[in-house]
């Protein structure tokens, strides 16, 4: 008898596997799809772009609430007060450079970002009141444009964490989503309003986020500045049930009104008590003539 041995073609068996291998995964791969909520992904949209989220208070507040978890906040905090600068006209600009140095660009700074060295040395030898307009525009816009792939990076984070349901004040922002656009109640009264209630909610957070009360001050104050641009009251100034109030001013600028106001009592103290004197002089002569 002649036997012939039939041996399996070199490869056959493991194109095999491979085929069913890669329809099994395949599936798994559509299952998975199939179980992503789309709208979900839809939301999250707006978070693509800080242009888009810096004129949504609600999405703005829910975006630094989970800056305020996870990273720096300053980054975030300066590029939107760089837009406010940026809006300003002469006058305030001038006013304000100052306050915007003081806040986020001096070396002593609570919130301090990065900055660049030839900034740095022209603030070092000239007074931020004295550095003309142009000079004090062009460092904003060096400075919004420096920070604008962190803050990119971090909506981004925040983008990739909702979708995994892991970041804070999801049903506020859910019901200012789904809410219905009417005349009554338009979607910006809605969004304000939603807005009001978790900046509130954001004032009574400090313990949870940031130890240092000068710290918080500088943050919360920042937040509170910028919604104010954008329509939203707040109540957070006021004093709260622990008995604590909320400071919405830098201590540097509370020093420097403590000192002022020193000075005053000083002067006050000085001027009455000359007119006391002259007065208990001219009695004096009065009953002496």
């Amino acid at each position: 008898h002649n036997f012939v041995f039939l041996t399996p073609q070199k490869g056959h068996f493991g194109a095999h596997n491979s085929d069913l291998t890669m329809s099994i995964i395949g599936a798994e791969d559509e299952d998975f799809e199939n179980d992503l909520d789309p709208t979900v992904d839809d939301r999250c949209s707006i978070f693509s772009n800080i242009e888009q989220v810096k004129t949504r208070p609600t999405h703005l507040l829910v975006f630094l609430h989970h800056v305020l978890l996870q990273f720096d906040c300053a980054p975030v905090l300066c590029y939107l007060h760089a837009d406010l600068f940026k809006s300003l006209n002469a006058k305030e600009a001038k006013k304000n450079f100052a306050d915007f140095c003081n806040t986020f660009l001096d070396k002593g700074a609570i919130l301090r970002v990065p900055v660049p060295q030839y900034m740095s040395y022209e603030l070092d030898r000239t007074r931020p009141d004295l550095i003309p307009e142009d000079q004090q525009r062009r460092f904003v816009n060096d400075i919004q444009y420096k920070l604008a792939q962190e803050v990119a990076r971090q909506l981004e984070d925040f983008k990739q964490k909702r979708m995994m349901g892991m970041t804070p004040n999801e049903n506020e922002l859910v019901e200012v989503e789904n809410h219905y656009n009417t005349d009554r109640v338009p979607r910006e009264m809605k969004e304000k309003a939603v807005a009001e209630m978790l900046l509130d909610k954001m004032s009574e957070i400090q313990s949870s986020v940031v130890s240092d009360d000068d710290k918080w001050s500088s943050i919360f104050g920042a937040v509170v500045s910028y919604m104010k641009h954008l329509g939203v009251k707040t109540r957070a100034g006021d004093t709260k049930k622990s008995g604590r109030g909320i400071c919405l001013f830098p201590s540097h600028v509370l020093m420097e009104f403590k000192l002022e106001f020193q000075k005053f009592v000083c002067l006050a103290l000085f001027f009455f008590s000359d007119i006391e004197n002259k007065t208990a002089k001219l009695d004096y002569e009065g009953t002496t003539t």
